[in-house]
């Protein structure tokens, strides 16, 4: 066993990072809406680290985050519903919509974008309006 220490933010970073690039590739959009979502309350968490009087102890696990939540998911997901054996999505709409998500709490957390995420913002927020 190889135990190491991953900081959150590496993670999160990692996570939008690759979700970015199958987005570009036109590849998996589900694993996009996974990975952007994953990051994004990564990020989100963080930066409630930041506010003043928050609780500190509200940290999810990102062990917990990395596993697939169907209550999470679906509560993401808008105008999506799901069956026992099926989900009703616009998935393109979704994945960019958690990419967005996501790209916007790194920003408030870091002050910058990286190269993809400004691609993503120029090519596909661009033409959203």
């Amino acid at each position: 066993m190889n135990i190491e220490k991953h900081h959150k933010q590496d993670i999160a970073t990692r996570q939008v990072e690759t979700a970015l690039l199958l987005y570009f590739a036109q590849k998996d959009l589900f694993s996009v809406i996974t990975l952007a979502g994953a990051a994004e309350e990564i990020f989100g968490q963080l930066l409630l680290l930041r506010e003043p009087g928050e609780k500190q102890g509200a940290f999810r696990s990102v062990l917990e985050l990395l596993r697939p939540a169907k209550a999470r998911a679906t509560r993401e997901l808008a105008g999506a519903h799901e069956t026992d054996l099926y989900v009703h999505m616009d998935v393109r709409h979704e994945a960019e919509f958690l990419l967005g998500r996501a790209i916007d709490a790194y920003f408030a957390l870091t002050g910058e974008l990286s190269g993809n995420m400004r691609k993503f913002n120029e090519e596909v927020r661009s033409r959203r309006g």
